[in-house]
Order: structure tokens, then C-alpha cells, then sequence
């Protein structure tokens, strides 16, 4: 069963957690807008506060993991300011395990949005309705995968790098 709100319900958390922590490329769908125009109807009003419900969820989950991985490369570089005889003091070791180098691009697709999609789109599963979302993210998904935007020079104490990209 595929739920609408998918990015909600992904357990990104368990690749930005892994141990060993490396170098990742991750691709996470969110069919909920963030940003959109300002609502004229009331089904139009409906499916905003849906989008906005959603969308925040992501967020906040990916704000809390960016400080995590900010303060695992802030001990990373700690660490190296260390003396090299005081790196053999097991407080030392166990402290500096906490550091880590891995940068994690999370490349946030945004479902397009499509002419006439109202508050149901997270429950239309007819035919017509799969096979249109489906040609949308695709052809945005080739877009995304042409244009590379993990390929960035990024910050040495940014261990998350997100890449929004909408229609």
C-alpha cells in the first residue's frame, strides 16, 4: 500500500544514523508542498492545510538531523586541534568517536503539481490519477538526475546538504 504521505512515513533517520557513518546520496519523495499560492476555494483550502501538515513533519525531522551532523563535524575538527600526545587518552577516543566527516545529500523531490489536483491526491489510486503523478515525477526525477545538485562544494561543518527541488 503506498500512502500519500509517504516522506512522512520514510525512516530517513535510519540512513542519517547508520553506523559507520559515510558519504550518502539520499532521495527522499514528498508529495506535500511547503510552499504554494494563496488558497481560493474551500477544497483548495483543505488540501493546503494537508500539504502544510506533511510538509513541516519532513522538515522539522531533517532540521534536527542538519544539527546533529553539524555538531558531529564541529568534534570532528575539535579534535584535530588535540595535541598528539594527549590522543592515545581513552576520554579522548571515546569523546572523539562522536566526530564524523561524512557529508549526506538529501536531495528532496517535491511532487509537481498537477492541473486540478485538489485534497484527495494522497487517496486517488485510479488509473489515471497513478499514471499522471507517476509521467510527473518521472520526467522531474530525470530533471533532477541532469542537473546534479549534490554536486556543490559545501560547508566542512555541514554533514547534511539539502537539495529542494520543485516544479
Amino acid at each position: 500500500y503506498w500512502d500519500g504521505g509517504i516522506y512522512s512515513n520514510t525512516p530517513i533517520e535510519v540512513v542519517l544514523d547508520a553506523r559507520p557513518r559515510r558519504d550518502a546520496l539520499i532521495f527522499a519523495v514528498n508529495m506535500w508542498q511547503p510552499r504554494a499560492t494563496e488558497p481560493k476555494s474551500i477544497w483548495q483550502v483543505m488540501g493546503r492545510q494537508k500539504d502544510l501538515q506533511y510538509a513541516s513533519r519532513g522538515r522539522s525531522h531533517v532540521a534536527r538531523q542538519e544539527q546533529l551532523h553539524r555538531l558531529r563535524h564541529v568534534v570532528r575538527e575539535m579534535g584535530r586541534l588535540v595535541p598528539e600526545e594527549r590522543r592515545e587518552d581513552p576520554m579522548f577516543k571515546e569523546l572523539a568517536s562522536y566526530g564524523c566527516p561524512s557529508v549526506m545529500h538529501l536531495v528532496r523531490l517535491l511532487s509537481p503539481r498537477l492541473d486540478g489536483e485538489d485534497h484527495t491526491k494522497d487517496i486517488d489510486f485510479t488509473r489515471s490519477g497513478i499514471r499522471t503523478r507517476w509521467q510527473a515525477g518521472y520526467e522531474h526525477g530525470q530533471r533532477v538526475l541532469t542537473d546534479k545538485p549534490w554536486e556543490c562544494e559545501v560547508d566542512m561543518l555541514q554533514g547534511i546538504v539539502i537539495h529542494e527541488s520543485q516544479e
